[in-house]
């Protein structure tokens, strides 16, 4: 990386400044002379990621638009394509830290869901041709990715087969949908949230594209660990004049799942956890919404917990 980091600092005329280092995760991260976040798109070993230049200039069309509106965002500054067609962009720096456990408390959460449904209202009327499309058709390409997955890491085809009934469901649910489709994050989680003195602020867009504002919430009420934390972001969401669809929540909360699944496929299925988890994701959550039963209750509470 050290070669691919000197030469996107030259390419954005940042040569000898000082990059730290932050993360590798979709992406290589840096903080720059204080002043950039800098990306370098390369994924870290495993992990299934499109670096697709078109879909990096929609997202970066997206989060000018964002900021445009007054979203607190990192605005796009520039961006270039270094040896082997890597490419890299430099973004403006936001000054805060991640949300820790201490930090979690109700009040935030509240305001996380609040600041949920302004970036949903905010998104509205964005277009870009390149944007991903988290629709049907993305729901039956995961399913096919999870038996690929199964089949690779010789795991439980039978449980792989609920996820992929699960799949077909969420589907189903969204092709009824489309005409309430609008950009999203499609990455929110506690991790993707950065906390400044302004509140919480939405980072790392890499992943962004067109679905139902549910998928977005129900991947940030699937990255917690709490019913109380649950419903305070729901609750916030709705007061900042979010609509809450039970059913597509519950498609949105899984959809998230069968990404990380995806996301993860060659790493996870090593670790000794998986196994075990897997077997608890069929039973609490792919089984019942493969069989029309409702996840979340409007406390927020998971129903079908053992």
């Amino acid at each position: 990386m050290n070669a691919l980091l000197n030469e996107a600092l030259a390419a954005f005329g940042l040569t000898g400044a000082e990059a730290a280092f932050i993360q590798q995760h979709e992406n290589a991260v840096y903080r720059v002379d204080g002043r950039y976040l800098l990306r370098i798109h390369k994924a870290a070993d495993g992990l299934h990621v499109d670096h697709d230049p078109g879909k990096r200039q929609a997202e970066l069309h997206f989060l000018t638009h964002l900021a445009d509106t007054g979203m607190n965002v990192q605005r796009p500054l520039a961006e270039a394509t270094l040896t082997g067609g890597v490419q890299a962009t430099l973004l403006t720096w936001l000054e805060g830290h991640r949300i820790t456990e201490a930090e979690f408390t109700p009040e935030l959460q509240h305001h996380i869901g609040a600041m949920t449904a302004r970036l949903h209202q905010a998104a509205q009327g964005f277009r870009h041709p390149a944007l991903r499309r988290f629709d049907a058709a993305h729901v039956n390409r995961l399913a096919d990715s999870l038996r690929q997955m199964g089949e690779r890491h010789r795991l439980n085809m039978d449980e792989i087969a609920v996820a992929c009934r699960a799949a077909r469901v969420i589907a189903d649910r969204l092709s009824h949908v489309s005409a309430a489709f609008l950009p999203i994050h499609c990455d929110l989680s506690q991790s993707n949230i950065l906390l400044t003195k302004h509140g919480p602020v939405p980072i790392d867009f890499s992943l962004c594209g067109v679905g139902h504002p549910m998928h977005d919430l129900g991947i940030l009420l699937g990255n917690t660990s709490t019913m109380a934390q649950r419903k305070a972001m729901a609750e916030g969401y709705t007061a900042a004049g979010g609509r809450i669809d039970p059913p597509l929540l519950d498609a949105g909360y899984t959809l998230g799942l069968l990404e990380a699944l995806d996301f993860h496929a060659d790493i996870w299925p090593r670790e000794s956890w998986f196994a075990p988890r897997l077997t608890r994701w069929v039973s609490e959550q792919l089984q019942p919404l493969a069989d029309g039963k409702p996840l979340l209750d409007a406390d927020m509470r998971l129903v079908n917990l053992k």
